[in-house]
């Protein structure tokens, strides 16, 4: 548990980026399930899809920001594939070695 300063300090800077003054309501609790998504948070997720209920967000638009995290999702995996394949090329040709 985090000491009362702490948490204070923790809970003012949630309370920042919940309830900002750059994006609406509903876009700012979106991005936050789509973070919540990508970070594989189910009580956060839980807590942000009963959010996004109360406040009339659509299955639609929550299938959209789904789709956006699965893309991005997808996206990494291609790229660290991508990466894996260039480093095991360099291996072969004696460029690097793996230190597990």
């Amino acid at each position: 548990m985090l000491p009362l300063d702490q948490k204070k300090t923790w809970d003012d800077f949630y309370d920042s980026a919940r309830h900002n003054e750059v994006l609406g309501e509903k876009e700012t609790l979106l991005v936050h399930l789509a973070a919540a998504m990508a970070l594989g948070c189910y009580p956060c997720m839980q807590h942000y899809l009963g959010a996004a209920r109360e406040l009339g967000v659509s299955g639609s638009e929550i299938g959209a920001v789904q789709a956006c995290v699965m893309a991005v999702a997808g996206g990494k995996v291609n790229a660290e594939l991508r990466e894996a394949a260039a480093r095991s090329r360099a291996s072969a040709a004696g460029e690097g070695s793996c230190d597990c």
